[in-house]
């Protein structure tokens, strides 16, 4: 009960810091170490009286105690979380930045401290450390740039997978190279250990390596088999594997090791795939962050105290970061820069993975436990990877427009699809009853041999700051004892193929992300297999983290995008067709692209099996941009009637309107007589056909008039297709590729 004081001081600093700073979009690692700095000697225990009060020798030791047990598991959670392949799926270019970004700056840096001692005037302590700290500063800390790239929503850009591969390369070397130097120095030491001790020291991590690869990972391998599948890991199993955690650190202590190697290689072998992985870590997650992060949290604010820094050592210490940062910027923008890669792309990621966060200051004060630097180069430190994560994120956020990596030279549209060329289709699923669905929306949107390519993704969420990834299946796999949610999917696909395997190919991925960055895995599949239209099931019932997906994918989509409002019609998983001689399909025209781009789907339709009506409504429309999409849309019309003048299936209806209740009445008649409905999703604004029905909008991802159809007040039973035309301008498309991936073509 003693440390629950200082504990709560430093949460409420830091929530209150964090809701002041959140709309300036800092990073929570600013505010949570003006917290801990609060609480320390620079502003709340400045009095020795005070300190002595909050911070008496028993609660000193205790949150000492529970600071260990928090960094033993930070280190466990981080390791746990590591796509162990990913610094080989980032190719050439990752490999070569994870190098670069930590010999460059710390060379440059080291060279640039023989400068600084000559000429600046500073102590023979700071002196002797000031090669530690060019190497302190040259490190790059992966968990932090994943919480960075996950605050900036960018874990499943090419631009963020390329700073995972580099960052975790760079970290890897930033953990042997500091021990290194720390041995040579202890064999110049005629106090340090013999080279005996030194040899048992390294051969006792040998042995735990050995332990740990073969004796405790089949324990894990068979927690795994034990868990059924899509249900968490039994309490008593993560109970166990705290104790493992535990027992690792321990005998990492005794054997002179560092305690927090043994939990780091445990993590290692950790799989990611679940109920382990970030879903095993969240579980241990919640409770350090709430109670063993605060005391880190306190005691790194103990040790800063501002008031003790002195001028002249506080530009040396500044000069040698400030040199260490230029020198990791060019280190990361010269390789990106001859790779093709455009510079405020890599602008970006040079600042990325100049970020600082907690397991960064972790470091500095295990260098400043075991006297490698002082401690006004600590709290130098600290702060200014304080202010270096409080700039960092709102430069990259100015310099680095995401939408940019998915405008493609051509459009891709449905209208610029020539109507015997191969249709490229990417559908999403986010639930398993979405596959009939898809499959029998493909089957009426092409005509009968017709070339057609289908990719579907499977989206999956990953709980918690865990790494992003895509996954490629076989759709010819042979099934398991004990089949999973994607082998019903590939299974579905795979009879699909099989019974138009003449005419149709489909691919199939598992996209494993945040929510709030899956949408970046789906326009990057879209982009690279140039499709022209996005297909998303869309249902009332889903979480409104889908609706997000789909939000940020009509933002940012290389091409049009179709949601489709599922009444039961597509849901059967028997064949379409095997069902109903002939589907009906109604398209409604108001005017726009988006309708353009309907029409142009709708068309395709009316080449299958089907009977089609066209329903065009006309209202007067003054303004300008009104006219000339209206003889946009009169071409289009025009084409349309010429194209299918011969088709028996084919009818087209005008109906003069005049306001947006007219609109209503005309729909909710003559919507009960088909199987399916095209819109459009964005009309001109002031449109007479709609004035007055967009104040009654309610879900906005379906438009004006998809909102429509949708309602409970709609009579029909017609599924709902609202489509949206590629809405970005026509740029040359990207010449480099950041991240291969597997099986693109």
């Amino acid at each position: 009960m003693v440390v629950l004081f200082p504990m709560l001081l430093v949460i409420f600093f830091s929530f209150t810091l964090e809701s002041l700073l959140k709309p300036f979009g800092e990073a929570s690692f600013v505010s949570q170490m003006l917290g801990g700095i609060a609480v320390g000697p620079s502003l709340l225990t400045r009095s020795n009286r005070l300190r002595q009060l909050i911070f008496p020798p028993k609660v000193i030791n205790m949150i000492g105690v529970i600071e260990c047990l928090g960094l033993i598991f930070m280190f466990f959670t981080l390791s746990a979380r590591i796509d162990k392949g990913i610094v080989k799926k980032s190719g050439t270019l990752g490999i070569v930045l994870g190098i670069g970004a930590f010999f460059i700056p710390m060379a440059v840096t080291t060279a640039m401290t023989a400068v600084i001692k000559n000429g600046i005037d500073i102590e023979e302590q700071l002196r002797s450390t000031l090669p530690m700290v060019a190497t302190l500063e040259a490190t790059t800390s992966f968990h932090v740039i994943l919480a960075q790239l996950t605050e900036l929503k960018l874990l499943n850009s090419d631009i963020g997978r390329l700073a995972l591969s580099s960052s975790l390369l760079s970290t890897l070397i930033g953990w042997f190279v500091p021990t290194i130097f720390v041995y040579a120095n202890e064999l110049g030491d005629k106090e340090a250990m013999t080279a005996r001790q030194m040899l048992m020291s390294n051969l006792s991590v040998v042995v735990m390596v050995i332990i740990i690869v073969f004796a405790v990972r089949p324990v894990i391998f068979w927690m795994v088999k034990r868990t059924p599948e899509g249900k968490p890991l039994a309490q008593g199993n993560i109970v166990a594997i705290n104790v493992i955690v535990l027992v690792l650190a321990l005998v990492g202590e005794l054997t002179g090791q560092n305690g927090y190697l043994g939990p780091f290689i445990f993590g290692i072998i950790t799989p990611v795939a679940p109920p382990m992985g970030p879903l095993l870590v969240d579980k241990i997650q919640y409770f350090v962050w709430t109670a063993f992060i605060p005391c880190f949290m306190i005691n790194t604010g103990r040790r800063v105290d501002l008031f003790k820094i002195k001028q002249n050592h506080f530009a040396a210490i500044e000069l040698t970061i400030l040199t260490s940062g230029c020198a990791k910027i060019f280190a990361i923008v010269v390789p990106c820069l001859y790779s093709r890669v455009p510079f405020m792309d890599s602008l970006a990621l040079a600042l990325i993975l100049n970020c600082r966060g907690l397991y960064d200051v972790q470091v500095f004060t295990r260098a400043k436990q075991r006297g490698q630097i002082t401690d006004e180069s600590f709290a130098i430190m600290v702060v200014t990877a304080m202010l270096q994560s409080a700039v960092v994120l709102p430069l990259v956020k100015l310099v680095y427009d995401s939408s940019k990596r998915y405008v493609a030279f051509r459009k891709r549209t449905i209208q610029n699809c020539e109507h015997h060329a191969e249709l490229r289709i990417l559908a999403c699923i986010n639930q398993i009853e979405n596959v009939p669905t898809i499959i029998n929306t493909v089957e009426v949107s092409n005509p009968p041999q017709c070339n057609i390519a289908v990719y579907v993704m499977n989206l999956e969420e990953y709980v918690g700051q865990s790494m992003p990834v895509v996954i490629p299946h076989r759709l010819d796999k042979p099934q398991t004892s004990k089949p999973s949610k994607i082998d019903h999917i590939t299974n579905a696909l795979y009879r699909f193929q099989q019974s138009n395997s003449d005419f149709v190919s489909v691919q199939c991925f598992t996209a494993v992300a945040p929510y709030a960055s899956m949408h970046d895995d789906i326009c990057t599949m879209a982009f690279q297999k140039s499709t022209s239209i996005i297909i998303f099931p869309f249902q009332k019932t889903d979480p409104p983290s889908i609706r997000k997906v789909i939000d940020n994918v009509l933002d940012m989509s290389p091409c049009t995008i179709g949601i489709l409002y599922d009444r039961g019609v597509f849901m059967d998983f028997r064949p379409i067709f095997s069902r109903k001689t002939t589907i009906d399909v109604c398209m409604i025209f108001i005017g726009g692209p988006d309708d353009r781009e309907a029409l142009a789907l709708a068309s395709r339709m009316a080449r299958h099996r089907g009977m089609l009506t066209v329903l065009r409504f006309i209202a007067e429309n003054n303004s300008l941009r009104g006219i000339k999409e209206k003889n946009l849309d009169q071409e289009m019309i025009a084409d349309f009637r010429i194209s299918h003048i011969d088709h028996k299936n084919v009818e087209y209806v005008e109906e003069k309107v005049e306001e947006g209740s007219d609109t209503a009445k005309i729909v909710n008649t003559t919507g009960c007589d088909f199987d399916l409905i095209i819109v459009g999703r964005r009309h001109i604004e002031d449109t007479a056909a709609l004035r007055g029905l967009e104040e009654w909008t309610e879900i906005l991802e379906l438009g004006v008039i998809g909102d429509l159809l949708a309602s409970e007040d709609f009579k029909g039973k017609a599924s709902v297709m609202v489509i949206q035309q590629q809405a970005h301008s026509l740029r040359l498309e990207p010449t480099y590729s950041l991240v291969p991936w597997k099986n693109r073509n």
